[in-house]
């Protein structure tokens, strides 16, 4: 309980010293939240708070000088949101990977592609757990590469069967 309170102080500090920052951690948080491979009680939970916190404007949009006049200068730098809900993070996940000929896949990669797929085996629909593999669709020697549309979050089980049989 004593963390829960002490988090909710910093959180309260974070916002008043700098909200600009605190807009945009929220808003970072917010998009790690849809990448955990967490429960759907507990992304049900956190996700409305974050959403909301993401979402309020923390930043007024004039501020009253002290002579009753409006100033819309700032002690702090105002970031600006990018126009499409596409992030640069996301947006460089996506195009990655076009030209590469390596066979290891990054674990962020890894963790988009599970994503993509709500966390369940390409190939058989079960959860995947925590030591899910990446494979290929289009094997490497084959011509293909490491872009997001070539790849397939499998099970461990899955995927040696798939290599099994590709092998033989």
């Amino acid at each position: 309980m004593a963390g829960v309170a002490f988090g909710a102080l910093m959180l309260y500090i974070l916002i008043k010293r700098n909200p600009a920052r605190a807009q945009e951690i929220m808003a970072t948080s917010n998009e790690y939240v849809k990448y955990l491979p967490i429960d759907g009680a507990t992304s049900a939970m956190i996700s409305p708070i974050l959403d909301f916190t993401s979402k309020h404007n923390f930043i007024p949009n004039h501020i009253s000088s002290l002579d009753g006049g409006s100033s819309t200068s700032f002690n702090y730098p105002v970031l600006a949101m990018p126009d499409n809900n596409q992030l640069a993070s996301e947006a460089k996940i996506m195009n990655s990977g076009k030209k590469s000929n390596k066979r290891s896949v990054s674990e962020t990669k890894k963790k988009f592609v599970a994503a993509r797929q709500n966390w369940k085996c390409g190939d058989c629909q079960d959860q995947l757990n925590a030591w899910f593999e990446v494979d290929h669709k289009i094997r490497l020697e084959y011509g293909g590469s490491n872009h997001i549309d070539n790849l397939v979050a499998l099970c461990r089980d899955c995927h040696g069967k798939k290599t099994t049989i590709e092998n033989l």
